[in-house]
């Protein structure tokens, strides 16, 4: 019996040494975490700290080469970088899949309006979708004096341009695009918006394309 005793309160000495020694392990285990935990919050204060004291140019992701904007296909494939038109502005609409231009009017109200994108799909595609861009917007006119014009071509460089010109109530407008050396379709949407501006011509847009265009 009494050696069953000690037996027994052997089982306790040891196991009570066991919990001892995790819980000194666990302890040990928490502390370590703890002090992981810490270092890496300070390691990320650290990396915020920096990130936030970038300079602002960093971050544009739209910008070409020496602030140059970059047009991009929307899958982003291709990209090219357009020069800014003489006489025109940088647009509220532009981003990394349409570059807008913008000249105002002597009213302050009327303007030319520039857009250009870069597309994968092939010339006849670009035609039908401006096209039917048109046909929807004459036949959102309320007055009906809306016209389109025919298909056109016309030299301009190296490069053999397309386009078709449409009026409706203050707005003149011409859709051109052509082909570059890359397969890509470049397209133009060139309009002017109200009254007392210069007639759009297109050799006049040529122009400004070709000189615009960095392949």
């Amino acid at each position: 019996m009494k050696m069953k005793k000690i037996v027994i309160l052997g089982l306790i000495v040891v196991t009570c040494m066991m919990m001892a020694g995790c819980k000194g392990k666990e302890e040990k285990k928490n502390e370590d975490q703890k002090t992981a935990e810490q270092s890496q919050e300070q390691t990320s204060d650290t990396t915020d700290t920096a990130s936030n004291e970038l300079p602002e140019e960093e971050g544009a992701s739209t910008a070409g080469v020496d602030g140059v904007p970059a047009l991009c296909t929307d899958d982003k494939s291709v990209s090219i970088t357009i020069n800014r038109p003489e006489g025109f502005e940088d647009s509220e609409f532009s981003s990394e899949h349409q570059v807008a231009f913008q000249r105002i009017g002597a009213d302050g109200t009327s303007s030319t309006q520039l857009n250009l994108r870069l597309m994968t799909e092939d010339e006849n595609t670009v035609m039908t979708t401006a096209q039917q861009e048109v046909e929807y917007l004459l036949s959102a006119n309320s007055d009906g004096t809306g016209n389109v014009g025919e298909m056109m071509s016309q030299q301009a460089g190296n490069r053999q341009w397309s386009y078709f010109t449409y009026s409706l109530e203050g707005v003149e407008g011409y859709r051109i695009w052509t082909t570059l050396a890359n397969g890509c379709v470049i397209s133009c949407t060139a309009e002017n918006l109200g009254s007392g501006l210069e007639p759009l011509t297109v050799d006049y847009l040529l122009q400004i394309l070709e000189a615009s265009i960095q392949e």
